[in-house]
Parts: C-alpha cells; sequence; structure tokens
C-alpha cells in the first residue's frame, strides 16, 4: 500500500520566475512531486510525496518542505490553507497590536481582505476610530514642518501622514497607499513608533496584490524579518530619498531595484554621505556584453592554463546589473553618453613579458618591427608560479592608463632598470600572502649587507625561483609546526588551569558540607536530634552567623542566624535565596516568660496557613548550642507591621512578658486572630517562640507561635484537636481588599481572654494547684480598661469603613438587596450549530431513558440565572415525568440533579422560575421555546434551575412543546438574561464570535416594566467599588501597577454598540498592554470586588470616579449578559399584544419558527 503525503507551502514576495527557478532546482534534485500555484502575489507550493507507510511519507514530505523553507527563507508566511491577510492577522492578535488606515482607498484595501476574517475587530478599526470619524480625519494630515523641510516628496509625506494617524488613533501600526503620478512609482507604506518602510509596487496591480503587498510589509515588520528588495526603511523627518521612477518603469515586472542620485540641493553634511538618495526604478537595464578585441596569435597546441582564463574571441553572455543593488550616479556618469570602445593586449601580454625579462637587454626595436617577436627555437620561456593563477587584469583599465604604464615598462627596459624574476616573483608571493609582507623586509635588510647572494640570485632564471619556492615551502612547513606547538602548549595550560580550578571547588565544596541534613520523616526521634546537633556543629564551625538549627514534622529545616546577618544578595537570573534569622533577643532561657521573634526573609511557611499542612507541622525545635527547645503550635494568623488603629498589634514589643497585663494581652491577641484552634493549653508562665514569613498578600506576614513544652509534659502532638477557627480577626489591609467592614475588635478579644480564663482555670484544676499568685480583681479591671481603649479604636475604623457605604440603600444582606452576589452573565461558551430538526424528530421518543447517577451541576450554564423582584416559588426536587405530557423527554440537570425529564414538565418548571406566576401566557410560550432551544444546544445533562409551575406556565409548555427556532434548517442557540437597556447585545459583543441571529436589537419595555433596570453606585452597592480595592486587584489580576496615576484616566471604554453594551475597555493609560473586552471586564476583573462583596448587573455601563468617597461609581443599565431574549422585554412585548412567535423572531433575528 503507498501512502502519501501533501504539505503545502505559503510563499509571497519573490517573483514568478524567481519562484520557478526555486522548483526547477528542487525538482532537479530528486523531489518527487510539485505544483505551484499563484493568486494576487501569492504563491501555493505543493509538495506531493508518496512511500510505501505513513513515516517515510511524512519524513520525506518534511524533508523537502524543509528544503524550500530554507529556499525563500522569510517569504514563507504560512503552510496549508492560512492566507497571507489570515497569517498576518493571527500575528496582530498575537502580538496585541492594533492597525489603521491613513485615509479611505487605504481602509478599503485592507478591509476588503481582514472583514471576512473573525476577531479582525480586535485588530483593524475599519476605519471608526481614524478616516471614518469626521473629527480624527481632520487631525491626520501631513505637519507643515515637514512639507517645508521636503517639499515634492511623496514619501516623506505619506509617512508624515501615518505618523499622525498613530498619535491621533494610538495604534501601533498605521499603512498608506499611494498610487502612481508623473515620475512616482505607486507605494504601499507601513509606519509605527520605530520608524516607516515603504516598499515600491509594479504598475497596473489590482486590489487584492496591493493590500497583499500591505500586509505583507507588516508581517515582516511585526517579526523583524528581512525586507525586499524594493522597500526602504527611514524614519519620517529626516534626510531620506525620494521613490521616483521614469515613465519607462511602467513595462517592468513586479521586481523593482533602487539606486542613488545627486540630491539638490546638496546637504550640509561634511561628508556628502546624504547628498545622494535613493532612486526607485522598475527598468530593466539594458544587457551589457563587453567589448570584442582582436585576438592574439596562439600556438596549435592547447594551453593547459585555457580553462583558467576568459576567451577573449568568444561570445560573451549577457550582462544585466543586478536587481536590488545600489549604485551611485555622478555627473560624469549622465554626461556620457556612450562608453569608448577599450583594447587591451590581452591575456597573452603576461606570457610575453615574461619572455621579455628573461632574455638579455636589447636596444628597443623600431616602430615598423613586429612588438613581440616569436622565441627563438629551443629555447623555452621560464617558467613561473603566476602562469596559472593571474587573470588579465588591464581589461577593466583606461587605456590610456595602459599606455602610460607600457611606455614606463619600456623606458625602465631600455634603461636597463628592468625587475628580475625573483623581485617579480616575491612581489607577486606578497599579493597573495600578507603574512610574508615582514619577511620580505628582512630580506631586503641582508640583501644589502649580502652582495654575493644578490649576484647569485641575478643569475639564469631557473635557480633564483626554485629555491624561492623551495624556502617559501619550508617556511610554511615550520610556521605549521610552531603553531601546532603553540596549539598544544595552550591545551595543556588550559587543561592545567581546568584541574587547578575544579580542585578548588572540590575543596570548597568539601569544606562548605555539612554532611546529612535531618531527614524530617524521622522528626521526634533520637536519630533526627543526633543527626541536627551533629548538623548544626558542622555549620557553626563552618558557616559565620549560624546559631540555632529550626525542625519540623514535614518541612525541611533550616539553619538559624544571628539577628546581625545581612540579607543574601541578590543574584541577577532570580531571587535571593531566604534564610532564618533572630528578629528579637532571646528570652527562652529567661527566668519570666517571654515571646522570641525568629523571622524568614522568604515565604518558605507560608504553606502553613493551610489546615491540613499545619496538621502535619503542629509542633516544631529549635536546636541550638545551648540546648534544644521543642514547642508546640498555639496559634497561626497573619500580622501586618504596619497597622495602626483598633487592629494593631505590637508583635515585636511582646517580647517581655513578666507582667501579668503584658502576658494575657498577648495570648489573647494571638487567640483572638489565630486561623485555627489548636486546643494547646497556653499556661500562666509559659515562653513562647513566633516564626513569621511572608505571605501572598502585599506587607502581610503569616505568624506561627508555638508554646515551649514544659519539663515533665508530654511532647505528643494531638493533631486531631485542630480545626479552623470560626471568625478570625485579619489585618486591616485584608479587609479592604475583600472589601468588608472590619469587625469589633474589642469583642473578638474579649472572648478569646475568656476562652483563655476558662483553659487556664481547667488546667488549674487538672494540675490541683490552688494557689493564686495574682491579684485576680486588678488585673480584671485592667483588663476591662484595655477591651474598652481597643473598642474606641475600632470605632473609629468603622467610621471610616462607614464612609465607603454612605448613602448606599441596596447593601448585600438587606432586605433592600436584589441578591447575595452576582457573577453571572454570558456562562458557557458559543456552540457551534450543529442539530437539525430531522435530528430532533428521529431522537423523539415516548418513553423515558434511564436516569443517570446524580452528578453535580455544571460551573457553566446560560440560563439568565437573575432574581426578579415578582415572588416565584421555591425550587422543588426533580419531578418523574408527568404521564399526562406529550411523552417526549429531554436531558437536563433539574436543581442539581442529573435525570431525563417529560419535556413540558421541564420547560414548565424553568419558566414558572425564570418568569414568576403572573407573567402573560405569550410570554411563558417563548420561555419555553427559548429554554427548549437552549438545552438541545448544549451537550450531556445542561443545569436549569425550576419550580412547581402553575396552571399557566404548563398550558403554555403544552401548547410550544414541539417548537423549535430555527436557521438554515438547524436548532439555534437561544440565550436569554433578566433586562436589557435600551437594547441587547450581539453575540459578538459578549462572547467573542458572531451569530447571525444573535444581533443587538431594541427592547424598550424593559425600562418600564423590569425591576432593577438601572443601578448607580450612589445608591445601589454592587455598582460602588473602592479605588484602593481595583488598585490591588488590577495589580494582581493584569500586573498593571496605578499607583501614582490619575484614577479618573484608569478606565477609559474603547468601543460599545448603539444600546451602550461595552465591547472593549482600556485598564490603565497603556491601550497597548491594558484592553479587554467588556464581559471578562465584568465577570473576571470586577467578580465580587463592590464594596459589599458584589458585581456589575450587566456590561452596560458608564464609571466615573468620587474623590470624596475614593471609590469608582458605576451607572449599570440591564441585568444579565445581555445577548439573545431579555425576559422583562418579552414580558413588555406580551403585554403589549405581541404572540410568542413575534417575540422569538424579534430577538433572533433571520430565524423560522418551526413545528416538528
Amino acid at each position: 500500500m503507498v501512502n502519501t503525503q501533501l504539505k503545502i507551502l505559503r510563499v509571497f514576495g519573490p517573483t514568478g520566475a524567481e519562484v520557478s527557478s526555486v522548483l526547477r532546482g528542487i525538482r532537479d534534485d530528486g523531489c518527487p512531486g510539485l505544483r505551484l500555484l499563484e493568486r494576487d502575489g501569492e504563491f501555493a507550493i505543493c509538495v506531493q510525496v508518496s512511500a510505501p507507510n505513513r513515516a517515510m511519507a511524512e519524513q520525506y514530505c518534511d524533508k523537502w518542505a524543509a528544503r524550500l523553507r530554507a529556499k525563500f527563507g522569510d517569504d514563507v508566511f504560512a503552510e496549508g490553507e492560512t492566507s497571507l491577510a489570515q497569517a498576518t492577522l493571527d500575528a496582530l492578535l498575537e502580538k496585541r497590536k492594533l492597525l489603521v488606515a491613513v485615509d479611505e482607498p487605504t481602509g478599503r484595501l485592507l478591509g476588503s481582505l481582514l472583514q471576512p476574517l473573525p476577531h479582525s475587530e480586535a485588530v483593524f478599526d475599519f476605519g471608526t476610530e481614524s478616516y471614518a470619524d469626521p473629527q480624527k480625519s481632520r487631525r491626520i494630515t501631513v505637519p507643515e514642518q515637514l512639507l517645508r523641510r521636503f517639499p515634492g516628496d511623496i514619501v516623506q509625506a505619506a509617512a508624515g501622514r501615518a505618523l499622525a494617524a498613530l498619535q491621533v488613533t494610538g495604534a501601533d501600526y498605521a499603512a498608506a497607499y499611494m498610487p502612481a503620478s508623473v515620475g512616482q512609482c505607486p507605494f504601499v507604506l507601513v509606519c509605527d513608533r520605530r520608524g516607516a518602510v515603504a516598499c515600491a509596487l509594479p504598475p497596473d496591480m489590482n486590489d487584492t496584490f496591493i493590500g497583499n503587498q500591505i500586509l505583507d510589509l507588516l508581517r515582516r515588520r511585526l517579526f523583524g524579518l528581512q525586507l525586499t528588495d524594493s522597500c526602504i526603511t527611514f524614519r519620517p523627518g529626516h534626510d531620506r530619498p525620494l521613490l521616483v521612477v521614469s515613465e519607462a518603469a511602467r513595462s517592468r515586472g513586479n521586481t523593482v531595484r533602487f539606486s542613488l542620485r545627486p540630491r539638490t540641493p546638496p546637504t550640509r553634511d561634511a561628508d556628502h554621505t546624504a547628498d545622494f538618495e535613493p532612486m526607485l526604478d522598475f527598468d530593466r537595464p539594458a544587457p551589457v556584453s563587453p567589448p570584442s578585441f582582436p585576438q592574439p596569435e596562439r600556438s596549435a597546441a592547447p594551453d593547459p592554463a585555457a580553462p583558467h582564463r576568459r576567451d577573449a574571441a568568444a561570445t560573451p553572455p549577457e550582462v544585466s546589473e543586478p536587481t536590488g543593488v545600489i549604485r551611485f550616479e555622478t555627473d560624469a556618469d549622465a554626461q556620457t553618453a556612450a562608453p569608448e570602445p577599450v583594447q587591451t593586449s590581452g591575456p597573452e601580454a603576461p606570457r610575453h613579458a615574461r619572455i621579455r625579462r628573461a632574455r638579455p637587454v636589447e636596444p628597443p626595436a623600431p616602430a615598423d618591427e613586429a612588438p613581440l617577436p616569436d622565441v627563438p627555437q629551443g629555447r623555452t620561456p621560464a617558467p613561473s608560479v603566476l602562469d596559472d593563477d593571474i587573470p588579465d587584469f588591464s581589461a577593466d583599465l583606461d587605456p590610456a592608463a595602459i599606455a602610460a604604464a607600457q611606455a614606463a615598462d619600456d623606458a625602465a627596459e631600455a634603461a636597463g632598470k628592468s625587475a628580475s624574476v625573483e623581485d617579480f616573483t616575491r612581489a607577486a608571493t606578497q599579493l597573495f600572502d600578507a603574512s610574508a609582507v615582514e619577511e620580505a623586509a628582512a630580506e631586503k635588510a641582508a640583501r644589502k649587507t649580502d652582495k654575493k647572494r644578490r649576484r647569485k640570485a641575478e643569475k639564469p632564471e631557473n635557480g633564483p625561483v626554485q629555491p624561492s619556492i623551495k624556502n617559501r615551502s619550508l617556511e610554511i612547513i615550520e610556521k605549521s609546526e610552531r603553531r601546532r606547538r603553540r596549539t598544544v602548549i595552550l591545551g595543556l595550560v588550559v587543561l592545567a588551569l581546568v584541574l587547578v580550578l575544579g580542585g578548588g571547588v572540590l575543596w570548597l565544596f568539601l569544606r562548605c558540607d555539612l554532611g546529612a541534613r535531618p531527614a524530617a520523616k524521622s522528626y521526634g526521634t533520637a536519630l533526627y536530634d543526633t543527626t541536627a546537633e551533629s548538623y548544626l556543629g558542622k555549620a557553626l564551625e563552618r558557616r559565620p552567623g549560624v546559631v540555632g538549627y529550626l525542625g519540623w514534622p514535614g518541612l525541611d529545616g533550616t539553619l538559624v542566624y544571628a539577628a546581625d546577618t545581612p540579607d543574601p544578595e541578590t543574584p541577577e537570573s532570580g531571587e535571593a535565596p531566604s534564610i532564618v534569622r533572630f528578629a528579637t533577643p532571646s528570652a527562652l532561657d529567661a527566668a519570666t516568660p517571654g515571646n522570641t521573634v525568629v523571622e524568614c526573609t522568604g515565604s518558605d511557611y507560608k504553606v502553613l496557613a493551610d489546615e491540613d499542612t499545619l496538621k502535619q507541622n503542629s509542633g516544631f525545635t529549635l536546636y541550638t548550642a545551648g540546648g534544644v527547645y521543642r514547642f508546640k503550635a498555639i496559634a497561626v494568623y497573619y500580622f501586618d507591621p504596619s497597622e495602626q488603629g483598633a487592629g494593631a498589634f505590637d508583635l515585636y514589643g511582646s517580647t517581655d512578658l513578666s507582667s501579668y497585663y503584658d502576658y494575657l494581652t498577648f495570648v489573647a491577641g494571638i487567640q483572638a486572630r489565630s486561623l485555627f484552634d489548636t486546643g494547646v493549653d497556653v499556661g500562666d508562665d509559659s515562653r513562647f517562640l513566633t516564626v513569621t514569613t511572608h505571605s501572598d498578600e502585599s506587607g502581610v506576614l503569616l505568624c506561627i507561635t508555638g508554646r515551649l513544652i514544659r519539663e515533665g509534659e508530654a511532647e505528643l502532638l494531638n493533631t486531631s484537636a485542630i480545626a479552623a477557627a470560626e471568625e478570625p480577626l485579619l489585618t486591616a489591609a485584608q479587609y479592604e481588599r475583600k472589601g468588608q467592614p472590619m469587625p469589633t475588635v474589642s469583642t473578638l478579644v474579649q472572648a478569646s481572654v475568656d476562652r483563655y480564663a476558662q483553659q487556664s482555670t481547667a488546667a488549674q484544676a487538672a494540675r490541683k494547684n490552688g494557689g493564686t499568685g495574682s491579684d485576680t480583681a486588678a488585673d480584671t479591671a485592667d483588663l476591662a480598661q484595655r477591651a474598652d481603649d481597643l473598642q474606641a479604636i475600632t470605632d473609629s475604623l468603622l467610621a471610616s469603613t462607614d464612609k465607603l457605604l454612605a448613602g448606599l440603600t441596596d447593601v448585600a444582606g438587606s432586605t433592600s438587596a436584589a441578591e447575595a452576589d452576582l457573577n453571572k452573565g454570558a456562562e458557557g461558551s458559543l456552540p457551534e450549530q450543529t442539530v437539525t430538526v430531522d435530528q430532533i424528530k428521529t431522537s423523539a421518543t415516548p418513553e423515558p431513558t434511564a436516569t443517570p447517577a446524580p452528578t453535580e451541576p455544571p460551573a457553566d450554564s446560560a440560563v439568565a440565572g437573575e432574581t426578579t423582584t415578582e415572588p416565584t416559588a421555591a425550587p422543588t426536587e426533580a419531578p418523574q415525568p408527568d404521564s399526562s405530557g406529550t411523552g417526549e423527554t429531554i436531558n437536563v440537570t433539574m436543581n442539581g440533579t442529573a435525570q431525563t425529564m417529560d419535556l413540558v414538565q421541564c420547560l414548565a418548571m424553568v419558566a414558572q422560575n425564570e418568569l414568576g406566576p403572573n407573567a402573560p401566557a405569550e410570554a411563558y410560550k417563548a420561555q419555553c421555546v427559548a429554554t427548549h432551544c437552549w438545552i438541545i444546544s448544549q451537550s450531556g445533562y445542561p443545569s436549569v434551575l425550576g419550580a412547581e409551575p402553575g396552571a399557566a406556565a404548563l398550558a403554555a409548555a403544552q401548547e410550544v412543546a414541539h417548537v423549535l427556532v430555527t436557521y438554515n434548517g438547524q436548532v439555534c442557540f437561544t440565550p436569554y438574561f433578566a433586562s436589557a437597556s435600551t437594547g441587547t447585545a450581539s453575540a459578538a459583543e459578549v462572547w467573542g464570535n458572531d451569530r447571525a441571529w444573535l444581533q443587538a436589537v431594541d427592547s424598550p419595555y424593559d425600562q418600564s416594566v423590569s425591576s432593577h433596570w438601572n443601578t448607580n453606585g450612589n445608591s445601589s452597592g454592587t455598582a460602588r467599588f473602592s479605588r484602593q480595592t481595583l488598585q490591588d486587584r488590577i495589580r494582581d489580576v493584569m500586573d498593571i501597577d496605578l499607583s501614582g496615576v490619575d484614577p479618573n484616566s484608569w478606565f477609559t471604554i474603547q468601543s460599545a454598540n448603539q444600546y451602550g453594551w461595552v465591547a472593549k475597555i482600556q485598564v490603565g493609560p497603556d491601550a497597548g498592554v491594558g484592553t479587554v473586552s467588556g464581559r471578562w471586564f465584568r465577570e473576571n476583573l470586577l467578580a465580587r470586588q463592590s464594596v459589599d462583596g458584589r458585581s456589575l448587573r450587566s456590561q452596560c455601563f458608564t464609571v466615573s470616579y468620587n474623590a470624596d468617597l475614593d471609590c469608582f461609581i458605576f451607572d449599570v443599565y440591564g441585568y444579565g449578559h445581555g445577548c439573545g431574549m431579555s425576559q422583562w422585554g418579552a414580558i413588555g412585548y406580551a403585554r403589549n399584544g405581541w404572540g410568542y412567535q413575534d417575540i422569538l423572531t424579534h430577538y433572533f433575528v433571520g430565524t423560522t419558527i418551526t413545528t416538528y
């Protein structure tokens, strides 16, 4: 069986002749199958390979495709069926860049290519933000200073206009097309912040080719690829040339070349480099043939050097200037109409010159004699090392210069000053080997002092040459040997250095190695203690600053350093390593109670905020040179060192707890803040060790406080007693980020004091210690005073929190609130329409199928789900199929239970839950049909909510159970929501993908019939957001720091439809980084971030900043995601006489109501 593989490469840039030439070469190399398709400058190169199996076919096909990619380089823009427009669009989406056109013609060229492609509106404005906007269009003009500096320069003018478009629109790229004019070729131009690039075009190109040229130029600019020969790069406003072609360029193909012409007037630069400017020309230079020269006479014997010489008698091939080269045109070139014929002495001249130098000096021959007599018989010309290597250099020299040089040679020969063969050989050797220059100078000095050697060198020609060549060969060999020796010596030196360096590293490793670290799994055993003490002993000797070792049952232990140990240096490639060190003096051996603080400079112990991790590490041990200290964890809590007010806690100041008041304050403070109740008895005179580490929240530390195990106390850790605290006291910053008010601190502290008192009493009773060592009445009075002080500070904090909620009548949890939380909208993805009516007819069966096991409801659902003000019955248990229905069943997850239900019963329950008990009959019918189609469009058991249906809902469901909304014969995806503004949103504005029947339409009755149609941050907590909360949220989610940025510029709505539904919104001042969709802004960024923990009710809103409240005030219209059928709108239409068919075809544009 033969397997065939096909791969298609898409190419743009080269000419058809260039592509065909490459393919011929690939075909000659053995590629079995090649096809070439071309349209509007795009080439599709098909490689087809057959092999015995699929793997071999794929391998060979990839091989030939790689060969073609190497040949075409950056001209390959995609594979398969991807067009140049799609490839450029994908690149813009990947780079998150925006493109605009400077004028309407350019916009039409680009729009015709990009408009059919999905998501094109995300990268191209189609003129809405540029030339189609009258105000912005007037600002997209050529700067006057550019016109004054470059009068008549069309390229500079086009670049200036493109730069103005960038400044007006804030886009990343601007494109322009300039048609041909007198003496000016058509060209396209792309401008960005780095500069501009222009590309000349052939004449008579269609619109698609021109648009493709712009997109290819943009693609190359995006990825920094190599430009074609017909492109130039420059900065607008700087000295760059005009792109000019002559009228003769009209017959040129799609390959152009650049040349430089003198600039008028010349520049003032000192080096006159800018006095020439590129000239763009389509003219193909005429073929240039070398001039013909008379062929010197040759002997009949074949010349062995002939293959290395140019044949002057042969017809020279036509030579054209290479395309894309740069040449300089001078005034002399312009004045010279045609080059004069030049004759040279031909390739035989060097041989005759050597013959003359080999003869004795004779008087010059008369003018009428032959210039070069034949060599006498029996005398062979002296061989030369240059016979096969030196071409005829005189062919390109000026005739007058050649004649003058010949006359000078004849005069020197006549005067007896001709050079010897040795001199000529030495000069030629130096010409081809620069390394012999120094040796030639040494030989010249030696020749002056040794006359015998000089006379011997001037004897017969064969003698001097051969020893010179031999000496030269020996010297080359000796140099090679010396170079080899140097290489060997250098290698030995490098090897020695490597060995020394390796030895040093090994010594350093052995010097710093501390041996085996204690294994956490052996914590609590003698082996662990022995290993930890050994490890610490070596560290005390070899690591400066080490004073202890901290071990955990479920975490890796670490060395503990002294308090004055500096932070480790941060390497360039990453974060600084963390260390653990004492932050306060040790109070572990003090005679009185105290707290010792050990800080971790990193976030190694932040995992202890997890309950399971804490249960595995409910105790820890500190090993020091003076002893071993074991602790049981009594509290895990958050601590903000910079916090002020009622929630402030002085951790670092609570080292001396000798006073019972200070001791009680410390214990009550950490227990009130503890995230967990560990069940460990604190005691009355305990010593504590607190370990601090950085948490996930900026500026907030996580603290783990342990109590030193008393002498005789069991060291067993009771992990089963650990439980999460009901309401731990957090930091003020954490409450502010959550948008929640801070609880009453004094109440929590008082509860902690009471709990401690109960624990202390129980512990004392257990120890049968009846003595009291303090004045209980006095301590109680001090504690009451402390509680009153904390209450006063807490009240001041609550006053600042009340400022955020000032004037609100709609607050989460209140009786006037519409919901406890809202983070709903366009749930789920936008499905493709694949279910036909015929499939529904086939699958409809009167008998229910087996009910699947109950499952959790899916997280995503397209049900509107927003609560209305009209009373609705509570959701009931999923009913069994009703025998009085149609008999048809449907698979759903009703109220959390996956099951197969009777169709009529299911539709009636959903309609009752969504619209309440008092909706018009036609609204019930529209809701039933929309629910039916939506369930069909989903897969599996989609989740819905239902209530016990009334008679009206059941009657409506019975009537329309077999009615569907279809488009082109397929069942439509029919989402619905609570209420619209004055109209709905399209699928593209909500989900980002378009559907023909999900378009924005009018919905005029929502405002008059719906509840919660408008929510404003001045009265509703769901539309008021704290500035600090959003600043932290934007930094955490989008990595954009808005510190110091004017809040009025934080949010800019970039695009919204005619009804106000926001499609794009810019977060922060940088449009290239912070532009997001309105749906993501509402459902992700602002989810649960309002001052009362809720979210925006829809993405139809405007926003402003209130400096007095330090909050953002949103003005929101509608309720829900906004796409499809508005439920309140359907009620309004039904009350005004519309039937359910009219309602459905209004909200779902272009659909058909089909009954099966």
